[in-house]
């Protein structure tokens, strides 16, 4: 199963609009895809480390073969979904 993994704070501004954007798209793939959402300021998995988040929100597509797609910044709806499906 694909994973897309969304970094963000709570203070950040595009991650709020992006927030908006990924609660829409989250339901139309929730059963082929999981989301995980970690805001960087209480990272404890380490992930925001491995992926080498330097601004955000950002986000990783996981695709089911281990090859990752990254995408600094807010992401249209289309963006996000095309990414998605890629």
């Amino acid at each position: 199963m694909k994973k897309v993994i969304k970094f963000y704070a709570i203070w950040c501004g595009p991650c709020k609009v992006y927030g908006k954007t990924w609660d829409k798209v989250t339901p139309k793939f929730e059963d082929q895809v999981e989301f995980i959402n970690i805001d960087i300021e209480k990272d404890t998995t380490g992930l925001a480390a491995k992926y080498k988040v330097k601004s955000i929100p950002h986000t990783v597509l996981i695709k089911e073969d281990g090859s990752e797609i990254q995408k600094s910044g807010r992401l249209s709806q289309e963006e996000l979904e095309e990414l998605i499906l890629s």
